[in-house]
């Protein structure tokens, strides 16, 4: 795959004069890619042209999830269907959230952390050595994008909502062994990406006036993997609407959901872990984001909250939408912000075709200003 072509995109968005604000303009926004790239074979691919064709455009690396990884955890699902202390409930060929596996756990069986097969270890080792292999190792100012899903979201697609809050922290555990195999490995050349959509759809289907009691409730079990992780591990988050089918499992009414599911995470961020980005989806699935100033205008609230060493990564780059009105959302956003963002899709491109994926890879360019 070849560098997409890069237009001249002038933006609008003006310095705001007051204390807390102000779009940073020395500050180069870069492309974030949440994670599966449809477009590439596998992860070697993927990997070259980001280290050639987006030289200086991305800030951190990703193996693109590519296979049957870009179904992101419906493999991880399917898997537990060798393991004898679980049976299956329920089957389904993940066309859409009311068509997925169910399992669980068999009477007299107890799940323990060995019997998930997460595969997030194995893959990210993988991917450090084929970097190291090409002579260009992850490093601290370029690491490796490792995607984690949250613990409570793979134990709710695999054994339903009831069963899910018993297993979280088997699902923790796991996901902390992994976590601390790939950190021994790479330490700061690693960077592992918490991917939340049950989170995010949870605050978004709550009253208003709950929205902030709920995201506190929902942040704990991420709160608690990254504490247990090991000092110096680096995170990021990627807030999701979901994907499945190109189809988010929620869509939101503004910008405010994800406020609030941001906010309960920094301000109680444990210490010693870095947060390095928070990825906020502006839309979901096939459906552009909105033009409206008022949707955009709840994300002033994170002036005050979001640590200037955290970056926004912006999931508003959608190839069915204008150039003209992407370019009056990134206003917008960066705007409300008051700091210059980096850009990306609302998810990863997994359930884009390679063609789609490549259009949505040359409207993110096309953002970077």
């Amino acid at each position: 795959m070849t560098l997409p072509r890069r237009d001249t995109v002038r933006h609008t968005a003006a310095v705001d004069d007051t204390p807390d604000g102000g779009v940073d303009g020395g500050t180069r926004r870069r492309m974030h890619l949440v994670g599966t790239l449809s477009q590439f074979d596998g992860p070697a691919a993927a990997l070259s042209w980001q280290r050639t064709a987006l030289a200086g455009r991305v800030r951190r690396l990703t193996g693109g999830e590519t296979g049957d990884r870009a179904n992101w955890i419906v493999p991880v699902v399917q898997r537990l269907a060798r393991e004898r202390v679980v049976r299956r409930v329920r089957s389904g060929d993940w066309t859409g959230y009311d068509d997925v596996d169910r399992f669980a756990v068999r009477r007299g069986q107890r799940l323990e952390p060995v019997h998930l097969d997460l595969r997030v270890a194995r893959h990210g080792l993988e991917e450090l050595d084929l970097l190291a292999g090409s002579g260009h190792p992850a490093t601290e100012d370029l690491p490796l994008q490792v995607g984690v899903p949250g613990s409570f979201d793979v134990a709710l697609f695999s054994f339903g909502p009831a069963a899910a809050l018993r297993l979280e922290p088997v699902f923790r555990r796991r996901l902390g062994q992994e976590i601390a195999a790939l950190h021994a490995r790479a330490g700061r050349a690693v960077v592992f990406q918490l991917e939340v959509p049950v989170e995010l759809v949870a605050v978004a289907a709550a009253p208003e006036p709950l929205r902030p009691v709920v995201a506190r409730v929902v942040a704990r079990p991420l709160l608690r993997q990254v504490a247990e992780a090991p000092p110096g591990t680096r995170f990021g988050v990627h807030l999701c609407l979901g994907d499945l089918g190109h189809r988010a499992l929620r869509q939101v009414e503004d910008a405010a959901p994800l406020v609030h599911l941001t906010n309960a995470l920094v301000r109680r961020w444990p210490a010693g872990r870095s947060l390095d980005f928070v990825h906020l989806p502006l839309s979901g699935g096939d459906r552009p984001p909105s033009t409206d100033p008022r949707f955009h205008a709840p994300l002033r609230a994170l002036r005050s909250t979001l640590p200037a060493t955290t970056e926004v990564a912006a999931g508003l780059a959608h190839e069915e939408q204008h150039l003209a009105d992407q370019v009056r959302v990134l206003d917008l956003v960066e705007q409300a912000l008051g700091r210059t963002v980096d850009v990306a899709t609302s998810c990863g491109l997994g359930r884009r075709s390679p063609e789609g994926a490549d259009a949505a890879v040359r409207r993110t360019l096309e953002l970077l200003g």
